[in-house]
């Protein structure tokens, strides 16, 4: 896998463009059947030419590529129904695995595939879609070597008290930063990577706990819930962050990213909202970034609680430059509002607000608090 080309241009796909200097594999092109034919891919992430043009042809967005590398699964997900009915893009999902597979290219989804129509399609027409975890693979052998499981549901049940006694028991020296949102598909992706890119140009040793579903591309540590689900029960996820901060701390990292998945406010599902307060005490950050929006303070009051009882006060707030409106469409805010609304926030919450984009300055706030808690320690 050295020439790949991405299926859609959505969120995930933009993000590996946008940090495309951080991977291992050569971005060719983009293949989307919404989008107009023949823009530069680059110039519609963050304005600038990347030479990676968007095909609506698969011929054409296949040329040259060895591996095509899909975004999505096939299927209706995160508010795309009508977008998905609108261009029958689940049929031309289709098309485009059987004409890449055809040709001999490699086809991998970042995503599992969990709908039993697309896989009894897959089966019917001898479709291989690979799904690659690595570098997960070996962070849950590690995982099962320091919290083996027992045979029966009772003794497992017993364990579970001993393993987290053990789990928040060992010592850590390891800095971690935790970034969360007020709502979905508001930056914290993009913060994370900023970050992690920085810590890099710096010389810092730095881990980038990716919960997107793409840390492989990355050669980083991955983390995404549903990933994790195809294969291991949702009450172990905590030991996997526990694995994934050991090895780590073990590799020399000095640091350790993480950005949640999704809101860190509540939903309807109980089961999701406790693994993301036991996310937040595995994790315990030390350095907590909340991104806010423009008209949620009583979400940002409601998000601050949260992460002051589970974890600790944020840091700093920080502000998008944009925010997902629906299904690939975006509201973007000038630079006057950005600044009223910046000035807004450090009034009302009396806290450090920063752009979402100001990732030096980001670092500079973090490596500061860092230093102060050093010096109280008498490190």
């Amino acid at each position: 896998m050295k020439r790949v080309v991405l299926y859609p241009f959505n969120k995930i796909t933009q993000g590996l463009l946008r940090f495309r200097d951080l991977l291992d594999v050569e971005i060719v092109s983009v293949i989307d059947f919404v989008q107009e034919d023949g823009q530069d891919a680059g110039e519609q992430v963050d304005g600038k030419r990347a030479g990676i043009l968007i095909h609506r042809s698969m011929e054409e967005g296949l040329n040259g590529a060895d591996t095509l590398i899909l975004n999505d699964p096939g299927t209706t997900f995160g508010g795309n129904k009508g977008v998905f009915a609108e261009h029958d893009l689940a049929g031309l999902w289709r098309e485009l695995v059987m004409y890449a597979s055809d040709r001999g290219l490699k086809v991998v989804s970042v995503h599992e595939i969990y709908d039993r129509d697309t896989l009894n399609w897959m089966a019917q027409q001898q479709i291989k879609i690979d799904v690659i975890h690595s570098p997960r693979e070996h962070l849950i052998q590690e995982m099962d070597e320091r919290y083996p499981t027992s045979e029966t549901d009772i003794e497992r049940y017993l364990e579970q008290f001993e393993k987290e006694t053990l789990m928040f028991s060992r010592p850590r020296t390891i800095k971690r930063v935790g970034i969360f949102a007020t709502r979905g598909c508001i930056g914290k992706f993009t913060v994370q990577m900023n970050l992690y890119r920085k810590f890099r140009a710096w010389g810092i040793p730095a881990t980038a706990f990716i919960t997107e579903p793409t840390g492989f591309l990355f050669r980083q540590p991955e983390g995404d819930i549903f990933k994790f689900l195809a294969h291991r029960p949702l009450q172990q996820y905590p030991y996997y962050i526990d694995s994934v901060i050991h090895q780590a701390q073990r590799s020399g990292s000095e640091w350790i990213i993480m950005a949640g998945q999704s809101s860190i406010l509540p939903t309807m599902n109980i089961a999701f909202n406790s693994l993301r307060y036991a996310m937040l005490r595995t994790f315990d950050p030390e350095f907590v970034l909340l991104i806010a929006g423009y008209d949620d303070d009583e979400h940002i009051h409601d998000a601050i609680e949260i992460l002051r009882i589970y974890s600790r006060r944020p840091l700093a707030l920080l502000l998008p430059d944009k925010m997902e409106t629906s299904y690939g469409q975006y509201e973007i805010y000038p630079q006057e509002q950005r600044t009223a609304r910046k000035l807004e926030l450090e009034r009302k919450f009396q806290t450090h607000v920063l752009f979402i984009e100001q990732a030096e300055e980001t670092m500079n706030l973090m490596l500061e608090a860092a230093n102060a808690v050093s010096a109280g320690s008498g490190m």
